[in-house]
């Protein structure tokens, strides 16, 4: 099969060929600068490394570095909008087009400032105008490349940008801050999360009208758990979180007939019905050693018929101890996954600064080594 067939066939819960791999170009599936310029310089190759994002530093592989692990997806990315470009300060600081400031801490950057920090009032919100959504430079050239890599190349195609609702909010108002209003004053919480909604539907209907009629994957979410349990009261998410998923995720699926993948971390076994309601394909990274979210037999079988799972490997423990052991640890994953189509194999979260070459090796090598259908 092509990739693209072995994707489609993946995510119409049909087994292909072989289980497909995504991985590389996603901000939740990528690799961290160190740990790629580490890898280049193990298989002795020299490329220039590109920063596609910015808050935890994730280089873009090479077409090079694609094709020798076998990744069968390619993405199409957005650009930056006309007016804001990265400037960072002295210390690897920088600011993003919506005023929040982002803090250089060891290998990543995290936010430390933000521009709805010391509202109080639904009126002080109304104040705030986001950067503009449907910005043109945003999308130039994405409808060029769409047919470029749908005419020119064999590989599923896949939309990126990741809306979320939470994680935005986080970042205009403050971790703490929205956490607090979300208890504290719904009212007002809702009222940026509505915000935040506009804000990403706005967006999406812009890129999905450039590229929506070419990718097989679209992908948002938010993370809803933690280690241990839910990160908010499930009954809060079901009110207040849920239907406003649900409208972001029919928007989309108004613009295109990609499947949608729904990236949430942590130990969130107790929403995956939710998220199947309303309308999630696919769920990823599935975090192997979270509560709840440890069997991958239990999950396959309560959930296969209805989800694709992407990911699913050890990125926490296993990763950072050997190959012999990532090699047992992934195998015993794709095993469980594997059967009747569905799954679709990549690094769980991206691949941090820390992990070595030979086991990011280790991980696709697991991969390679028992990923066929063994069809007649």
């Amino acid at each position: 099969m092509t990739s693209r067939e072995r994707i489609r066939k993946t995510l119409n819960h049909e087994e292909p060929d072989r289980i497909p791999i995504d991985w590389g170009e996603v901000s939740i599936a990528g690799i961290h600068a160190i740990a790629y310029q580490n890898l280049l310089k193990y298989l002795n190759i020299e490329e220039e490394i590109n920063i596609h994002d910015y808050v935890q530093v994730l280089a873009l592989p090479s077409e090079y570095i694609l094709k020798m692990l076998e990744v069968d997806t390619r993405y199409i990315l957005p650009n930056n909008p006309s007016f804001w470009k990265i400037e960072y300060d002295e210390n690897g600081g920088w600011i993003n087009e919506n005023g929040t400031k982002y803090k250089r801490v060891g290998d990543y950057c995290d936010f430390v400032d933000f521009p709805l920090a010391n509202c109080e009032t639904i009126e002080d919100l109304k104040k705030f105008k986001m950067a503009e959504p449907t910005d043109a430079a945003r999308f130039a050239g994405l409808r060029e490349k769409a047919i470029d890599l749908y005419e020119n190349t064999e590989y599923a195609i896949c939309g990126y940008p990741l809306p979320t609702i939470h994680y935005t909010c986080w970042g205009l108002r403050g971790y703490q801050n929205f956490m607090l209003d979300t208890a504290a004053d719904p009212a007002f919480s809702n009222y940026l999360m509505d915000m935040v909604l506009e804000y990403h539907i706005a967006y999406m209907d812009c890129y999905l009208d450039k590229v929506g009629d070419y990718i097989d994957i679209m992908w948002c979410g938010d993370d809803w758990g933690t280690q241990t349990g839910p990160l908010i009261r499930p009954e809060d998410f079901r009110e207040n979180v849920k239907p406003r998923f649900a409208k972001l995720i029919q928007s989309m699926k108004k613009k295109s007939k990609a499947k949608l993948a729904y990236h949430s971390c942590g130990s969130v076994y107790w929403c995956l019905g939710d998220l199947v309601d309303i309308g999630v394909d696919i769920i990823q990274p599935v975090q192997a050693n979270a509560t709840d979210m440890t069997d991958a037999k239990k999950l396959k079988q309560e959930f296969g018929d209805k989800l694709v799972f992407h990911g699913g490997v050890d990125n926490q423990g296993t990763f950072h101890t050997t190959p012999d052991i990532i090699q047992k640890s992934a195998k015993e994953k794709i095993d469980a996954f594997k059967p009747g189509g569905g799954y679709i194999f990549s690094s769980g979260h991206n691949v941090q600064s820390n992990c070595t070459p030979q086991n990011i090796l280790a991980l696709f090598d697991a991969c390679k080594k028992n990923r066929n259908y063994n069809k007649v």
